[in-house]
């Protein structure tokens, strides 16, 4: 299910990829989460992502977050992550990309890596989206598998606001947050 969802985003992406404006490597980003666990209640916080473009078809990528939990051994969860992305495209205003990270919890002091696959393209001048498929694995837990889909509508080419949802096996999480791309 998982592919084909990834299939279906990247064939409806096309038919616009003409019509559409450059895609940014190059952003700033302050959210605000909301993650649903399996094993808990729901969590609130904050994250700040970034991507900064190394050449043509390479990016780097960095982020940190926390996330305010009700439990009966930590108030926040806390965590960051440093990577690096690659994007070639597949029509006029289509990538697709990857990326690893590593991922640090510094709450439980517990580390590994991420990683995704997925199309981004520019849909129109005003809107972009992505779909991918994600996995990250952490020391001392099981691997989350992922799919994940975003949209950002741009005000002016520079600023624009993004809203992200992702499905887990583990949980299910959603983000939304002004953007500045440069």
């Amino acid at each position: 299910m998982k592919r084909t969802a990834l299939v279906l985003a990247s064939l409806l992406a096309l038919p616009f990829a003409s019509q559409a404006a450059d895609l940014s490597y190059s952003w700033l980003e302050a959210d605000y989460v909301h993650v649903n666990p399996d094993d808990f209640d729901n969590a609130d916080g904050v994250a700040v992502r970034g991507s900064g473009e190394l050449g043509e078809n390479f990016n780097v990528i960095a982020g940190w977050n926390r996330v305010n939990v009700d439990t009966p051994l930590v108030d926040d969860l806390k965590s960051w992550y440093l990577g690096v992305g690659y994007h070639t495209p597949v029509g006029d205003q289509t990538d697709l990309f990857t990326d690893i990270a590593y991922v640090k919890n510094t709450t439980f002091d517990n580390d590994g890596y991420g990683a995704r696959v997925g199309v981004r393209s520019a849909l129109s001048p005003k809107f972009e989206g992505a779909a991918w498929l994600g996995y990250e694995k952490l020391d001392r837990t099981d691997g989350n598998g992922s799919l994940g889909v975003s949209g950002q509508y741009k005000f002016t080419q520079n600023f624009g606001l993004v809203a992200e949802a992702r499905v887990a096996e583990n949980d299910t999480s959603f983000l939304v947050g002004p953007r500045l791309s440069f």
